[in-house]
């Protein structure tokens, strides 16, 4: 029996040690929102982006209520406009650079009801890798898994005595 647990710990080590060690990448959300149009309406939601990268624009038209007319989105700097001048409902990825980031969208709601719902989601993915830290969970999943060989071994002993 004891041959059991040493070769599952075994197993377990050698595991560790051939387990890829690096970081993840990962992009982030700047933006991700349902929300309603009633009748004509326009919004603007800024961003200040620090590092060069993609933007990616997702805008979409929920069938709910009143279907959206002429629901648009577009991207501007201090500088002026970034992009194509307008954008439908659809995804769009755009180069920036660092700075301040305005997303304006509008639409006009103008069925039976007068409210529509929109979807919009911007994301931003920098230029190259930036490696996120992972936690050093490799451990604690060894410790765990030690504990439950430890309680099934526990486990084994105890039976006996309750017969």
């Amino acid at each position: 029996m004891p041959f059991r647990y040493f070769s599952a710990g075994f197993a377990l080590c050698l595991a560790a040690m051939l387990a890829p060690v690096g970081s993840a990448h990962a992009g982030t959300v700047l933006y991700d929102n349902a929300g309603f149009i009633e009748g004509e309406q326009s919004f603007v939601q800024s961003f200040d982006i620090t590092t060069p990268g993609t933007l990616t624009v997702t805008l979409s038209n929920i069938p709910w209520m009143d279907t959206i007319a002429d629901l648009n989105c577009f991207l501007t700097t201090s500088k002026g406009l970034m992009g194509p001048a307008t954008m439908s409902s659809g995804s769009e990825s755009i180069n920036v650079r660092p700075g301040m980031i305005y997303a304006h969208w509008y639409g006009d709601a103008d069925g039976r009801f007068g409210i529509g719902v929109y979807g919009l989601k911007i994301t931003f993915e920098p230029n190259g890798t930036v490696p996120v830290g992972l936690p050093k969970s490799l451990i604690l999943l060894l410790s765990g898994l030690g504990l439950l060989f430890g309680w099934q071994r526990r486990g084994d002993r105890m039976i006996p005595a309750m017969a």
